[in-house]
């Protein structure tokens, strides 16, 4: 009795579901320019922090004052407001809300990095999409927090804070859109 080879299921990759393979990478290329850029983020703010200490003769953990709305407590606050929202319940002790702030600020850092992969693939590239996406991601940053984390509104957070939160977001927005643009494949 003669033996056939083995069937293999190859599923058959039609114009639509190349086309959603084409869109799952873009959007997944997008989430780890996310990630990278929400690293460079926290490694440029943490050297900001030292340096901020350094000048005034303190460690870095001695600093009480808000050097940067998106690396304090009221990311925590923001997160906290909308988990209440929507499930009635949200992180009371220290552990509990220093692991809400960094789910927050990796989850939502690397998520948001999927929107610089669909205005790339929509405005054609670079620089267009980047520069939308950091005046978006600026826009983020001075309405979310005043709106849910009890942060005051922009005009009151002074030229130092303003400062920061514009190169914070310029370091996060050029690394996204430098790894999205080295990462991306033929998406159109």
């Amino acid at each position: 009795m003669e033996r056939s080879a083995p069937v293999l299921f190859v599923p058959r990759i039609t114009a639509r579901s190349g086309r959603a393979v084409r869109v799952s990478r873009r959007l997944l290329g997008g989430v780890l320019a996310g990630a990278a850029g929400t690293a460079a983020m926290t490694i440029s703010g943490r050297a900001y922090r030292e340096v901020h200490a350094r000048r005034r003769g303190l460690s870095s953990r001695d600093i009480t004052e808000i050097l940067d709305y998106d690396d304090s407590d009221h990311v925590v606050v923001a997160a906290s407001a909308v988990l209440r929202r929507l499930s009635g319940w949200a992180p009371r002790g220290p552990r509990g809300r220093r692991a809400l702030f960094w789910l927050v600020h990796w989850g939502y850092g690397s998520a948001v990095g999927a929107a610089h992969a669909e205005l790339r693939h929509r405005l054609g590239g670079e620089p267009a999409a980047g520069l939308v996406f950091f005046v978006g991601c600026q826009t983020m940053a001075l309405s979310l927090f005043p709106l849910l984390g009890e942060t005051p509104a922009p005009w009151r957070w002074g030229p130092r804070l303003l400062t920061v939160s514009v190169a914070q977001h310029a370091v996060y927005a050029a690394t996204v859109a430098g790894v999205d643009a080295g990462l991306a494949h033929d998406d159109h």
